[in-house]
């Protein structure tokens, strides 16, 4: 057992870097305890837990750097939460394989405009009113899957760059603060109803802390050009992986 919580923790690490870098962090770690025998809900509900680890310790580095716009983070934390509540409610009560195709078409949706516009993500833009609202409507949808299907943290930041007009690292920044709010909601929830399978989600957390750290000291330390580069290879693996499970 104490290989196994060795082994969960060096995943935990992976997937807290690549979180705080590209916010997929989760299918990394969501597959790894699926494919330890961990019943979906289980996994999910723990992974969710895990991630709090990831938000603590990027958010560590993002505040101190300043990356995060505050005016947004709390927009987002609103429908966040919302979005976390009806969340909570279909993973306790309802299948999850509809709602995994539904992600896989928002973002074969989103692709085109991560790919082929090149100014997406590495500038800052103003953007109008209709705009934001439409963002936040598309937050609290994704949102209520995200609130308890790790690993969609890419999904949140497109939304957050081409809605709000930040760049890559302060969208990343921005949103993770809203995720990690919407995800304490659903920690609870989970915890409530016995979901959460602590030895697991303790080991998951701490590796995530410092994968989460040190992910976003990296991304800030590279710039917004090559966090867009992993960014993009994440969601093609993402997406591949998502459409065929």
């Amino acid at each position: 057992m104490e290989i196994k919580l060795i082994i969960i923790l060096i995943i935990g690490i992976a997937s807290g870097f690549i979180g705080a870098i590209a916010g997929a962090g989760g299918l990394i770690s969501i597959s790894f305890l699926l494919f330890l025998g961990i019943p979906p809900q289980i996994t999910l509900a723990t992974n969710k837990f895990g991630g709090m680890g990831l938000s603590i310790g990027a958010l560590f580095k993002f505040i101190k750097e300043k990356k995060i716009i505050w005016r947004y983070a709390i927009l987002l934390s609103f429908f966040g939460i919302l979005g976390s509540l009806f969340g909570s409610y279909i993973l306790i009560n309802i299948d999850l394989a509809f709602l995994q195709k539904l992600i896989g078409i928002l973002l074969i949706v989103l692709a085109p405009t991560i790919f082929f516009k090149r100014s997406f993500g590495l500038e800052e833009k103003q953007v109008s009113r209709q705009r934001e609202i439409f963002g936040c409507l598309l937050y609290f949808f994704v949102a209520i899957i995200a609130s308890f299907f790790g690993g969609l943290g890419f999904i949140t930041i497109s939304i957050v760059i081409f809605f709000f007009g930040l760049s890559i690292i302060r969208a990343n920044a921005t949103e993770l603060f809203s995720y990690s709010i919407f995800s304490l909601s659903a920690v609870i929830i989970f915890a409530l109803h016995g979901l959460i399978d602590y030895k697991i989600g303790i080991a998951l957390f701490f590796g995530m802390l410092l994968g989460g750290y040190l992910g976003a000291h990296l991304a800030i330390k590279k710039g917004n050009q090559w966090v867009k580069l992993v960014f993009s290879v994440v969601i093609i693996i993402a997406a591949i992986k998502i459409l065929l499970s």
